[in-house]
């Protein structure tokens, strides 16, 4: 009599199926930039909030930094800055809110979206002399490094040109 393996249970064949529901998972979450849903929307009202990961770029030139990060859509004021001596702080925020008029009623929708991100630095630099300027949709941040010294944990904000 031959025997048939799908005729008795395997228990490799269940670690497979473990390993192929883990992949994926990991193929969904790595697909591109990295999405937080913040807030469901409430059913009745139309928001939507949504953080995103810039696409950044960074240099070491020698005796600093130069980062650039991709924030597409979003208004130079809407721009938070913040670096510490290991690590840069970016977050810009975009609101849009749009009324329509259609038979008598009016509609308004609201979407909040924006982009987050903390870059760790390998090396600290001296975060009071950071320069950043923000144009058509890119962020370039140039930072000067330092040799180890006293260390401010709180940081400094900065002034986007």
């Amino acid at each position: 009599m031959a025997w048939r393996r799908d005729r008795y249970w395997d228990p490799f064949d269940l670690m497979r199926e473990i390993q192929e529901e883990i992949d994926a998972i990991f193929r969904d979450v790595m697909r591109g930039p990295r999405l937080w849903n913040i807030r469901e929307p409430e059913e009745s009202i139309a928001v939507s909030e949504t953080w995103r990961e810039p696409f950044v770029d960074i240099f070491d030139r020698g005796d600093r930094f130069v980062i650039t990060a991709e924030l597409p859509g979003v208004r130079k004021e809407d721009i938070k800055l913040r670096v510490t001596e290991d690590t840069v702080y970016i977050e810009a925020q975009i609101k849009r809110e749009k009324e329509l008029e259609e038979e008598g009623a009016i509609r308004v929708e609201r979407y909040y979206s924006g982009y987050r991100r903390v870059i760790r630095l390998p090396e600290e630099v001296i975060p009071e002399k950071a320069k950043a300027r923000y144009n058509n949709g890119v962020l370039e941040i140039e930072i000067p490094k330092k040799k180890p010294t006293k260390t401010e944990k709180e940081g400094f904000e900065v002034k986007i040109e």
